[in-house]
């Protein structure tokens, strides 16, 4: 199993930090700061690739946006070491979700409402991402409208929910985040800045927010 999924069904809240760069020294920095897990963008070089993912030892993944890859490149995602992949609802075929070994991570978009949440789990995905709000509100302070539609995804499905920081979500509103009953939260550059001196910082901040939680 992959230990993303892993991770999504057994902690409280699980911190995901995708990398401003596809840099080794960001994705150390991610990992001695604090987070579970890291998620790079999309890329062909492979040796890059290798570089990052033999100094972590925790899981990572890769965006894939709009670049969907065929069957057989996918394969090359688990030989390379990946633990899991992120992919786009609108960009998602199942022979891409049929690949065994890697974590399926489904990214809703705006448009999230004419897909039927209740069936996502008769689907070969291990979590969806609610990458829900539109591109004019992004990096804007949370609403109780947002929380309202993290809650109806999480309530909507019974596969673990990963709420990205498309809004500029604060370390100190991370138990809101839990009770919308997200089991993760992925931060990046918007939250986290682009250099590894704030980075850490903010990493940190939200390891402490996470392990402050009571269930």
């Amino acid at each position: 199993m992959s230990r993303l999924v892993s991770l999504l069904n057994k902690r409280t809240l699980t911190l995901i930090v995708k990398l401003p760069e596809n840099s080794i020294e960001m994705a150390k920095v991610a990992e001695d700061a604090g987070a579970d897990a890291v998620c790079i963008s999309y890329s062909e070089d492979e040796d890059a690739i290798k570089r990052i993912i033999k100094v972590l030892n925790i899981p990572i993944g890769m965006s894939l946006d709009e670049n969907i890859l065929t069957g057989p490149e996918m394969k090359d995602f688990k030989r390379l070491g990946f633990d899991f992949i992120n992919i786009p609802s609108n960009d998602a075929p199942d022979h891409l979700l049929e690949i065994g070994g890697l974590g399926r991570i489904l990214s809703l978009d705006q448009d999230y409402n004419e897909i039927d949440l209740t069936r996502l789990s008769d689907r070969p995905i291990d979590g969806v991402e609610a990458a829900v709000i539109v591109p004019e509100e992004w990096g804007k302070e949370l609403t109780v409208g947002d929380l309202q539609q993290y809650i109806t995804i999480a309530m909507s499905t019974t596969l673990p929910v990963i709420i990205p920081a498309q809004k500029s979500i604060r370390a100190s509103e991370v138990p809101i985040i839990w009770d919308t009953g997200a089991k993760a939260i992925m931060i990046g550059e918007n939250v986290i800045g682009d250099n590894v001196q704030s980075m850490k910082a903010v990493i940190k901040e939200y390891r402490s927010a996470m392990e402050s939680i009571k269930q």
